[in-house]
């Protein structure tokens, strides 16, 4: 197990953090690449329910070193609020390192978003996060290396406050003056520690943050976040280019989306009411409903194809309990014609029908079983049903948010 890939496959909230934090036990690194505050892993252990966004959830494992790598982008203001949550629980202190090249989400950048409407537009998180990428894209970010040129760090924030107004830039200069000394032992040269540690064999996981839907390039433009969330943002976020032993792609037993943009399998009734009720379907950074719908293979095999996962972990397989039908959408009709290929255009995906297949549910409650025999024949096969679509193995089954709550098929295993 030198090194792990966790991708989200849909659009985000697939509960990678409770898959993260299982392969991370014996892991010496887990590392975020992509994202920042925006994410919301969310762990459930003996120290109760964690609400990770900028937090590694591998790094809640004692000796498990959560990097916070240069594709991120870091609110130091987060980070800390983070930190505190997570030791109000008796947890032991998560050990962190990060990147000296991390760009800083700053106050102008929340106020930017807003100002720009951008938020509305297209449903974000509101957390800054498009305009600290493109700040960093239109080289007029600030990075944490930055920090230690004062002069030029109080003149990036005056000419964003003459700008913007709204945020007082000499109290943000004060905040990060003292994150700074807070925080230096643990920041430094990431890219040289990540490939140091995998010269020496050492285990590392890649956590990815949001899911292949909404990547910049291969997601739902311009309903996307605005960093690389596929497989390929791990060089691209981090500097270094691991031989990977597995690609575990992550996605629900069936499909949620969070803000606007296309979604072609919601189910806008009772029945998506039901989804959402079962698989409590709010959002972990921002509260909203989630909007839900059925499995969509379409949207998968794309996925698939992006990131050649090695294995899936079909999470919130417990929530289809009680269901009589399942239903999984095999294909697309657009305009009249039977396509299988997701399409690039967003206004086609919207205009899109799904072609279901069903297969028949099962009424028993699995919420905790943990052995794959112990399933109900019909939920066995489904899984076996999306393994033959996919041509992948389902490695691990998700029944429900507990860290035990998970069937993992030995034989499969990444690792």
């Amino acid at each position: 197990m030198p090194a792990i890939a966790v991708i989200g496959a849909q659009w985000g909230d697939e509960a990678k953090g409770k898959i993260v934090h299982f392969l991370s036990r014996k892991a010496d690194f887990c590392v975020r690449f992509n994202g920042g505050p925006n994410a919301g892993h969310t762990v459930v252990d003996e120290y109760g329910e964690a609400r990770l966004h900028q937090v590694p959830a591998g790094s809640l494992h004692p000796g498990c070193v959560g990097v916070l790598a240069h594709g991120m982008v870091l609110d130091p203001w987060a980070l800390e609020e983070e930190l505190v949550e997570l030791s109000a629980q008796g947890r032991p202190m998560p050990s962190l390192f990060l990147s000296e090249r991390l760009h800083l989400l700053l106050p102008h950048h929340r106020l930017r978003e807003e100002r720009e409407g951008v938020a509305e537009k297209i449903g974000t998180t509101r957390k800054g996060i498009g305009p600290a990428y493109a700040d960093r894209a239109a080289r007029k970010g600030l990075r944490l290396a930055d920090l230690s040129d004062e002069a030029y760090v109080r003149e990036r924030l005056a000419a964003e406050a003459r700008n913007l107004g709204g945020f007082e830039p000499e109290k943000v200069l004060q905040d990060l003056r003292a994150f700074l000394e807070k925080f230096a032992s643990r920041i430094g040269d990431a890219q040289a520690l990540l490939s140091r540690g995998l010269r020496e064999g050492k285990r590392v996981v890649f956590e990815g943050a949001q899911g292949t839907l909404l990547d910049v390039d291969f997601g739902t433009y311009p309903f996307v976040t605005s960093s690389c969330t596929t497989v390929h943002g791990i060089p691209w976020g981090t500097g270094v280019w691991p031989e990977l032993s597995a690609v575990v792609g992550v996605a629900k037993a069936y499909t949620t989306r969070v803000g606007g943009g296309p979604f072609p399998t919601e189910e806008k009734g009772p029945l998506g009411e039901k989804l959402r009720e079962a698989g409590r379907e709010y959002g972990a950074t921002t509260g909203r409903p989630r909007r839900c719908g059925w499995l969509d293979l379409v949207a998968l095999r794309y996925a698939h194809a992006i990131n050649n996962f090695t294995c899936l972990a079909l999470t919130k397989l417990d929530v289809l309990s009680g269901f009589g039908e399942i239903r999984v959408a095999v294909a697309y009709l657009l305009d009249g014609k039977r396509v299988e290929r997701f399409p690039a255009v967003a206004s086609q995906l919207e205009r899109v029908q799904p072609l279901y297949e069903s297969l028949p549910g099962w009424r028993e409650d699995i919420r905790g079983v943990r052995d794959f025999e112990k399933l109900p024949k019909e939920a066995k096969a489904y899984v076996r049903f999306l393994e033959e679509a996919l041509g992948i193995p389902v490695a691990l089954i998700g029944t429900g948010p507990e860290a035990e709550a998970l069937i993992v098929r030995e034989e499969v295993l990444p690792g």
